[in-house]
């Protein structure tokens, strides 16, 4: 499997992490903590990353890569599906 792949999976999942963190303290409206999203994005970045290591073939993870990408770049720019 390429690395620049495992490591495409890596920052989507780091950064998804801490999005949701910070809208769940946000939410809650309790003071958000740097050191909890680290710990928390690194831990869900790592874990999703090996999985796609061992689990996929580099086919598959290139594949998930660009899904991913098509689809978060559709949530942006696209016209929304109601």
């Amino acid at each position: 499997m390429d690395i620049q792949t495992v490591g495409m999976i890596v920052a989507v999942v780091a950064v998804v992490m801490t999005m949701l963190y910070v809208m769940d303290r946000r939410s809650k409206q309790a003071p958000i903590e740097v050191a909890d999203a680290a710990k928390l994005a690194l831990g869900a970045s790592t874990i999703a990353g090996g999985v796609a290591y061992a689990v996929a073939g580099a086919e598959d993870a290139a594949g998930l890569v660009e899904t991913v990408a098509e689809t978060t770049q559709e949530m942006f720019v696209g016209k929304p599906d109601f």
